[in-house]
């Protein structure tokens, strides 16, 4: 009698222990999840936002769906306009035209190249940049617009993408227990990890993502609006 009290107690030991372990490391392991992918969607709405900047310049108008951008930053050239020659001390730009020191020389670069030379940091994530991260090959979707300025009187284009929490944490429990672990870790994860993506509690701590607006001219993502945390 006394040896099956002890093969419970310890049985309940046990149990107690993994109940305290969860309790710690689920909402670690959540954080952990939409940080990694926070920072991965930032460094694709980043290459968007370049991408756009340069379209904007070849265009002047922002590209409205994002294949539309995916060909341009792949396929297309932007235009380049430079000052040859040398003006001369106490000689206005204007003046130096006219006299004919000076000329406007344009040339065609792909849009690719003028992209990395803003950033060359992009070069990670300009393969892919189309994509939400964990989501299956699903899009990021450009929101367009126009802004009138009333100060002004004048349009300006504007464009917004929004990236829902469900988005953000895809697929969570899938990249939390992925298939090639070994057995115990298996195990072991689905027990602590299990149903992560479903708890509403931790939920609430965590804000969708966006970039830009369709009310303002701006380009901001909500990580710099709100900060990282």
């Amino acid at each position: 009698m006394k040896r099956v009290f002890q093969i419970v107690l310890v049985i309940l030991v046990v149990f107690l222990a993994i109940l305290a372990f969860r309790s710690i490391m689920r909402p670690e392991k959540f954080r952990l999840v939409y940080e990694l992918r926070k920072s991965e969607i930032r460094n694709r709405l980043t290459t968007i936002r370049v991408a756009q900047a340069v379209y904007k310049s070849e265009y002047q108008m922002f590209a409205t769906h994002i294949d539309t951008l995916v060909n341009f930053v792949n396929n297309g050239m932007v235009t380049v306009v430079k000052n040859v020659g040398t003006i001369p001390e106490n000689m206005s730009e204007a003046d130096a035209f006219k006299a004919g020191l000076i000329k406007k020389e344009v040339s065609h670069i792909p849009a690719k190249d003028k992209i990395l030379e803003t950033d060359p940091l992009l070069a990670t994530y300009i393969k892919d940049f189309q994509f939400i991260p964990f989501n299956d090959g699903k899009k990021f979707e450009i929101q367009s617009g126009t802004l009138n300025i009333k100060s002004s009187s004048y349009n300006v284009p504007v464009y917004k993408i929004e990236v829902p929490l469900d988005e953000i944490l895809a697929n969570m429990d899938e990249s939390i227990i992925p298939e090639n672990m070994g057995l115990f870790k298996s195990a072991l994860s689905r027990l602590i990890y299990n149903g992560l993506s479903e708890e509403k509690q931790y939920k609430k701590l965590y804000k969708d993502m966006y970039m830009g607006s369709l009310i303002e001219a701006s380009t901001a993502g909500s990580w710099e609006i709100f900060g990282d945390n």
